[in-house]
């Protein structure tokens, strides 16, 4: 059976030393956008390029849900590659370059700052494709923070403010756990149970699981 070209496709490629989530949604011959450009090694970036070539995706967005350094340091090469800026929150703009330095501290090379950053605002929708994803300023596990809804396919992007059964750290800079739980209860619990969640780090879960079990809530 033919797969519907119309049908709009999520790829998860975990990289870096960290395993994060990158993810590309896309339809096939159509358009896409990519959220944290996380890649570290050559074969991460050729496996993300050659992903796009060969389902002949164009690219129209690049985005970050939040400025730490496993997050965003393929950034600059994949902005480069695909001719785009990073799109991220406006609060997060100032951090970009402290979580390009950051990645020193766990003995990686620094990557090089992204030339073109394209600020978001709360509640600001991304376009692509005939879809969108609504940007959700979602702080807690840092200044900056958003997670992605994606209405049409009842999903949200989490990056590190929830996952899996967990909640994101809260002891880096700008952390801070009583933000983070509000964030969740008032920004993404609002969302049907039903809701998909596909977070930076692990596999998926859904809002009803995380609702009625997550013990960190």
């Amino acid at each position: 059976m033919e797969n519907n070209q119309n049908e709009w496709l999520v790829k998860c490629m975990p990289v870096n030393p960290i395993q994060m989530n990158l993810y590309v949604l896309y339809q096939r011959g159509g358009a896409g956008a990519i959220i944290d450009p996380g890649c570290c090694e050559d074969f991460e970036f050729e496996n993300l390029f050659s992903l796009t070539e060969k389902e002949q995706i164009k690219i129209e967005h690049i985005l970050l849900t939040h400025p730490h350094f496993d997050h965003i340091m393929g950034a600059a090469r994949v902005c480069q590659h695909y001719g785009l800026p990073l799109e991220l929150h406006e609060k997060a703009v100032p951090m970009v370059e402290g979580a390009i330095k950051s990645m020193s501290a766990f003995g990686l090379p620094m990557a090089e700052v992204p030339k073109e950053l394209k600020a978001l605002k709360d509640k600001e929708c991304v376009r692509f494709g005939g879809t969108l994803l609504e940007t959700r300023y979602t702080p807690g596990h840092c200044e900056g923070s958003v997670c992605y809804v994606w209405p049409d396919q009842k999903t949200v992007f989490s990056g590190d403010v929830l996952f899996h059964g967990s909640i994101g750290r809260t002891d880096f800079p700008t952390g801070d756990l009583d933000m983070l739980r509000k964030s969740i209860a008032e920004r993404l619990f609002m969302l049907e149970d039903d809701y998909t969640v596909r977070p930076g780090h692990g596999g998926r879960t859904s809002i009803g699981y995380e609702k009625y079990n997550n013990p960190f809530l």
